[in-house]
């Protein structure tokens, strides 16, 4: 399966699998429905308030125009507004479980998600989206034209396997956790966790990389700790492991 890799605040490189064309598809139809559905309605509730108006002969055409004009803004800015909000979804993404993400690890600026707007004029506009399908399927990367631009990218956030499931340590049933306090993480966290650990025997032992992620737990989750900076993560992570098990 394609991957790419996205390098974290903590110079690890986390592998995602970009979204599915016929995920991105779906998430694109849901979020179509909801804006079918806000024009119908807004259309409705118009045309009867502007005939009741037009029976007691006040107003002008001009003004129920502008009224409406403003009323349907929502439709034109609906995805760019929601991705900023919404930390990269939209309705449709977050029922699809994907959303966008910068290549360089960093949080989408208000640009990119402006440009990735601008660019649906050629990627969903043109040929009724048959260019961003065609881009995104040939894209090692799963971009648009849009996310070209931006440097950004739509990924999946579903597991294929939890985090138990992969290769954590394994503790014994009456195994006792050293630091209660990790039950605070995430499996985001915990895997983050795991890969700096890979990269760190990868790298030659870094131990730099090791003491600053040390470091950022041991301030998030208030402990105080003798162990080694490595013997440190492999406990928190066996805790994690151990804890997360019986819940």
């Amino acid at each position: 399966m394609q991957t790419i890799q996205i390098q974290t605040a903590q110079n690890v490189f986390i592998e995602y699998q970009p979204a599915g064309v016929g995920d991105r598809i779906l998430a694109y139809l849901i979020d179509y429905i909801i804006k079918v559905a806000y024009g119908v309605i807004i259309i409705m509730l118009f045309t009867y308030a502007a005939t009741g108006l037009r029976s007691q002969q006040t107003g002008s055409d001009a003004v129920a125009v502008v009224v409406l004009i403003i009323l349907l803004l929502p439709l034109m800015f609906y995805s760019l507004v929601l991705e900023i909000i919404m930390n990269g979804q939209t309705i449709g993404k977050r029922a699809m479980n994907i959303k966008v993400v910068k290549l360089d690890g960093t949080q989408p600026s208000v640009g990119a998600y402006l440009l990735r707007w601008l660019c649906r004029i050629i990627d969903v506009g043109f040929l009724s989206g048959v260019v961003a399908i065609i881009v995104i399927a040939t894209s090692t990367k799963g971009q648009r034209l849009g996310d070209m631009a931006a440097g950004t990218t739509v990924i999946t956030l579903k597991r294929r396997v939890t985090l138990a499931q992969t290769r954590l340590p394994e503790t014994p049933s009456d195994y006792e956790p050293v630091y209660p306090e990790v039950a605070r993480l995430g499996d985001r966290d915990a895997e983050i966790i795991r890969e700096t650990l890979q990269t760190y025997q990868r790298n030659g032992n870094d131990p730099q990389l090791a003491a600053s992620l040390a470091g950022k737990l041991k301030t998030l989750l208030n402990i105080t700790s003798d162990q080694p900076n490595v013997d440190f993560l492999q406990t928190i992570l066996k805790d994690y492991t151990h804890i997360t098990s019986k819940m």
